[in-house]
């Protein structure tokens, strides 16, 4: 069964184009998709000022998503994106869909 995780990231004000750049330069999804059983993601910009950015991902199952937050590659991407964000980088919500 497929799961969704859904992650916030509030960068500070003047930061948001920051977080853009280092989410393609750290091809973030691409170590996603390394860790195993990464299906597919996004990463969607608020239309209004002061919101967070949300990532939406798609995974095999949860244990896969459970292994790219255990991966070390994870925590350094991390070390780099955490400046930039008004809060820690923490696992997102897992869903699953039913209709």
């Amino acid at each position: 069964m497929t799961v969704t995780s859904v992650l916030r990231l509030l960068p500070y004000p003047d930061r948001a184009a920051d977080v853009e750049r280092l989410f393609a330069e750290l091809e973030i999804f691409e170590h996603s998709r390394r860790s195993g059983g990464f299906l597919g993601g996004r990463l969607l910009r608020p239309l209004a000022g002061g919101e967070p950015f949300v990532v939406i991902a798609e995974w095999e199952d949860a244990k896969a998503y459970q292994g790219w937050l255990d991966n070390p590659v994870r925590a350094e991407i991390g070390e780099h994106l955490e400046p930039l964000l008004d809060q820690d980088v923490t696992s997102g919500q897992l869903y699953e869909e039913i209709l």
